[in-house]
């Protein structure tokens, strides 16, 4: 008996079902199989991570009709973006999130997400679990992080992927909130026609403290400092910073101090104390001295920039205050500030400034 000789058929397979059924069709092969290709699976992520697959071929004068059916594992793609807080302090809580979505921008719920706070053994983690609009959030209860040259710290999160959605991770960079503060008893600058009379380099000085922890300087006071033209007395600078919520406090003291320059009239003071004060939000300075001009005592009101005309062209400024460049909030404060006539110099007493940085919005 003679048989057919072998014939190409065509197979009509199908995947998924209803308004989501996506189809292609194939020729069977000499050994019988058939192959297409669906050129970009969209299908629904199901609670089962499958979708059907239904293969039929319809029949010819020669064959019945036959098909069959099954279930294909299903993974979707995922996206995972960070939406948590971007500014940091240390000793405060932080709380951060990210949104998991698959392929379709559809929120991927029930998931877990893993959050890590810096690198190395600062590392600080926690993780959170996706609700029903895809968003994980997970609070660090208290950071504790390095200030770097940048003032940022690296945030990961991850989502290491499961039977249905395949992994994904984003990344960032925070900003850490930090101060900076210096304070200093002082520093003087007078030339007399171009003949320097004298030089003085702040002191003594904390220099410039820079810091996202809480910190006192130690810097050592000076009993005196004496020339013919300048002395002071017991002369102490320090800067002392706290966290939550972050300030900066830098003072400046100078017991007693007695300017006698040419062509100005003798200034004296005593028992003079500046301070400048910053935290988010705010800077605040303050100056308190008793002050005698030629040998006559001077109330002074304690407004911020007192100025009081001198005799022969210099001006004595009392309580100057400037406001900080480049911070949040910030404050200089010159308990006094000497400035000479005709560009003849300048002398500082109780110098103290203060800031704060990447405070957020």
């Amino acid at each position: 008996m003679d048989h057919p000789p072998p014939r190409k058929l065509r197979r009509r397979g199908r995947s998924g079902t209803g308004a989501t059924q996506q189809t292609c069709t194939g020729t069977t092969t000499a050994s019988g199989t058939a192959t297409c290709t669906i050129d970009s699976v969209d299908q629904p992520q199901g609670t089962s991570n499958a979708v059907p697959v239904a293969v039929t071929f319809g029949g010819d004068d020669d064959y019945n009709p036959s098909s069959t059916s099954a279930e294909l594992g299903l993974t979707s793609p995922t996206k995972l973006d960070y939406t948590g807080v971007t500014h940091l302090a240390n000793g405060t809580p932080a709380q951060l999130a990210a949104k998991l979505t698959d392929f379709r921008g559809d929120a991927v719920p029930g998931s877990s997400v893993r959050f890590a706070l810096g690198t190395g053994d600062q590392e600080q983690t926690c993780t959170g679990t996706t609700s029903d609009t895809g968003t994980a959030t997970c609070t660090v209860a208290s950071v504790d992080q390095p200030l770097t040259d940048s003032a940022t710290v690296p945030l990961r999160a991850s989502f290491a992927g499961d039977a249905g959605y395949l992994a994904s991770d984003t990344s960032a960079q925070l900003k850490l909130q930090y101060a900076t503060g210096r304070a200093y008893g002082v520093s003087a600058h007078v030339d007399l026609i171009g003949v320097p009379l004298l030089e003085v380099d702040p002191q003594p000085d904390t220099g410039t403290v820079r810091t996202a922890d809480a910190t006192a300087t130690d810097t050592p006071c000076s009993a005196e400092y004496t020339s013919l033209l300048l002395s002071v007395q017991k002369l102490c600078p320090k800067v002392a910073t706290t966290l939550a919520p972050g300030k900066v406090t830098a003072t400046s003291t100078v017991a007693q101090a007695r300017i006698g320059l040419p062509g100005v009239p003798l200034i004296e003071v005593s028992g003079l104390t500046a301070t400048s004060s910053s935290e988010c939000g705010k800077a605040m300075g303050s100056t308190t001295l008793t002050l005698k001009i030629a040998g006559v005592p001077v109330t002074v009101s304690g407004d911020p920039n007192t100025e009081i005309p001198l005799v022969g062209g210099g001006r004595l400024i009392v309580n100057e205050q400037l406001p900080s460049t480049g911070a949040d909030a910030g404050l200089k404060v010159n308990g006094i500030h000497l400035v000479l006539p005709a560009d003849g110099g300048e002398v500082v007493l109780a110098s103290t400034d203060s800031a704060m940085h990447n405070c957020g919005d």
